[in-house]
């Protein structure tokens, strides 16, 4: 079928203007789609082209094939150069805003092992959906705020330099959060240093079995307990620290020798900040109740919750009304 000439066929005098307007609005999806999956395509094929013989001091086991070797050794070589880490050993977790390998640590760290989360390119990475988490978050890549008009009216219009803004904030925000969770005592692995597009942190588990999400592994009933009232514990020592996770579950807490971990910071909201961060902290609590109810664990999330939140020193303390307006909540919340 021949490409269609969109500007003839709007002249058709069968065809009222809504459809017209839709038939605009498709065309300028799929342009905007193309131009993205072009610039995605020249970057691998650029990206696979580049001189290997740049990183020769930088020779790692883990080979992946394609622009994923190059993206780790543009990322890692600086911690390699400044004696972090010595070897990138395998890949432990992938995901679509970021992968996570097992590093061995240089032994003047006093580690052996090393976790490194590297982010994806920004071009690579899904930002349409991170605006409930953005509200009240304006730190560019350094960390330092966005003020100026220029850099606000480029974060609001998403222009390539407005992306990158909301980029190095999306992982600043992270590593700030996990340096300030971990002082304050909560389970959480210990953030070690940032680079570019990358965090590296302790690393959990064993070198050939990387510790396994909650959810993959069997507790025993007393052991379940504790780990629960550990896990509201964290929550109450976020709430301490002005964050509400945001995106917590079974699925990014570490188990490993009767321990755990909570991971996955980049979307945590400042309640002081954040207006959805009630519903948030709902839908985590919620998700936590929902798992350990399989250990027979009864506990009503939404009374948990408002316990929680009442002893947030720093926000407004639920008052009488508070369970009903948490109620109205909870039917607005895709748990």
């Amino acid at each position: 079928m021949g490409k269609i000439d969109i500007d003839s066929f709007l002249d058709d005098d069968s065809l009222d203007a809504a459809q017209g307007k839709r038939i605009h609005r498709k065309t300028r999806r799929l342009s905007q789609r193309e131009k993205r999956i072009r610039l995605q395509t020249e970057l691998i094929e650029k990206t696979e082209k580049a001189p290997i013989d740049l990183h020769q001091n930088f020779s790692p086991s883990f080979q992946p094939s394609g622009h994923e070797h190059i993206w780790l050794l543009n990322y890692l070589e600086e911690f390699y150069n400044t004696k972090v880490i010595t070897d990138i050993l395998g890949k432990v977790k992938g995901g679509k805003e970021a992968n996570v390998y097992c590093c061995t640590a240089h032994p003047s760290t006093g580690l052996d092992l090393i976790a490194a989360k590297v982010y994806r390119p920004r071009m690579f990475r899904n930002l349409r959906n991170d605006a409930r988490y953005r509200q009240g978050r304006a730190l560019t890549e350094d960390g330092k705020m966005v003020h100026s008009r220029r850099e606000s009216l480029a974060v609001k219009k998403n222009t390539r330099f407005g992306q990158e803004l909301r980029h190095g904030s999306w992982l600043e925000a992270e590593y700030q959060t996990m340096q300030m969770l971990y002082e304050a005592g909560a389970d959480i692995p210990k953030p070690l240093l940032r680079g570019d597009n990358v965090i590296l942190m302790e690393y959990i588990g064993a070198e050939k079995s990387p510790a396994p999400t909650l959810n993959q592994v069997t507790l025993g009933k007393l052991e379940a307990q504790a780990m629960f009232e550990r896990v509201v514990n964290n929550l109450a020592i976020m709430l301490d620290c002005h964050r509400v996770h945001a995106d917590l579950s079974a699925y990014n807490i570490l188990y490993w020798e009767g321990q755990f971990k909570i991971i996955d910071f980049p979307q945590a909201v400042d309640p002081r900040r954040n207006p959805d961060a009630l519903a948030l902290f709902i839908r985590d609590v919620e998700r936590l109740c929902q798992y350990f109810a399989r250990y027979h664990i009864k506990r009503d999330a939404l009374e948990l919750a408002n316990d929680l939140w009442s002893r947030y020193k720093l926000t407004d303390v639920l008052d009488a009304q508070a369970l009903p307006l948490l109620e109205n909540e909870m039917e607005n919340i895709d748990i």
